[in-house]
């Protein structure tokens, strides 16, 4: 059987015992928050995690984290594929939670220490991100994502603003996978600042700010395409008169098309994994940009026919 569960220490360094238990329990809540918003966000429509606290030793806690298979095809499905706790454990290292990979949510928002000066996407998958005093790093899809969402930013600051408050005696927070030392990160009092920037800052004339959702399961018909194969400036009719316009980054059915193999109706269907970029400059609000992440499905619509008149 594949292992479907993941333990995370949520630890707190210092003096515990005068820590509010009244301050404790909302920062546990926003902990189960965090994780299962951040899963929705980069895994929309996917299974679900399930989160489970408890106290392991004073000022310990181990969180239970369970993927649940949506169906029984699913669990068996996970049987003859990856184990489902490497999905929590990558979600772990895109929040910032675990160490994995240089920047998670929460490394980047530390290290931004307000709201960016800039984002730029410079190419599938990477965004970098410049601070107001002109560094810059680049990050993955999914921590954009998640840095890109107000509620779990948020969940972010809750963690840790409440247990390292200057008014208690707790000075760093550790997560960590359980028995997994190398995974563990801290994040100390003197980061408080930087947190409480980002998410309280506002947005200002001339910065960019984006925000990021992906649906799964999105059923289009074609209006107007690329014969050449030219993933831009695709047109689709999405149903109640709605037409979007998307850039195609599934570099396997550009080929499709290109090669002839796909010869696009407007009758057509095709199911797809559907990004949706909103941007704000400044306080004006822009006309959504859409990317057709992965086409799931492709199913070709019912020939027209041509009526042919026998001659008299």
């Amino acid at each position: 059987m594949p292992e479907t569960q993941i333990n995370l220490v949520y630890l707190l360094d210092g003096d515990v015992q005068e820590v509010d238990v009244f301050k404790l329990a909302p920062t546990l809540l926003a902990l189960g928050e965090l994780i299962q918003e951040s899963n929705q966000q980069v895994y929309p429509g996917g299974r679900q995690i399930g989160v489970n606290v408890k106290p392991f030793k004073e000022g310990s806690f181990i969180v239970d984290l369970s993927v649940f298979p949506q169906t029984h095809l699913q669990q068996f499905l996970d049987l003859l594929t990856s184990h489902p706790a490497d999905q929590i454990k990558t979600l772990l290292e895109w929040i910032g939670l675990v160490k994995g990979i240089q920047f998670g949510a929460v490394q980047l928002v530390r290290w931004l220490k307000g709201k960016p000066k800039s984002v730029e996407e410079i190419g599938p998958g990477q965004f970098r991100y410049t601070a107001i005093d002109d560094r810059s790093v680049t990050v993955t899809r999914q921590v954009h994502q998640l840095v890109s969402n107000a509620s779990i930013t948020n969940n972010i600051f809750k963690i840790y603003a409440a247990p390292l408050d200057r008014q208690t005696a707790i000075t760093e927070v550790k997560t960590s996978i359980k028995d997994d030392q190398a995974s563990e990160v801290t994040v100390t009092r003197e980061d408080i600042p930087s947190l409480r920037e980002f998410v309280s800052g506002e947005a200002v004339e001339g910065e960019d700010i984006v925000k990021e959702h992906t649906q799964s399961g999105v059923y289009l018909n074609p209006k107007r395409g690329a014969f050449d194969g030219d993933p831009k400036d695709w047109s689709f009719r999405r149903g109640g008169g709605e037409i979007l316009t998307a850039t195609i980054k599934d570099a396997d059915f550009i080929q499709k098309c290109r090669t002839g193999e796909y010869r696009l109706n407007y009758s057509d269907l095709l199911i797809v994994d559907l990004l949706e970029r909103q941007r704000v400059q400044g306080t004006m609000v822009m006309k959504p940009a859409y990317e057709i992440l992965r086409v799931t499905n492709y199913v070709k619509g019912p020939e027209q026919t041509r009526l042919s008149i026998p001659p008299d």
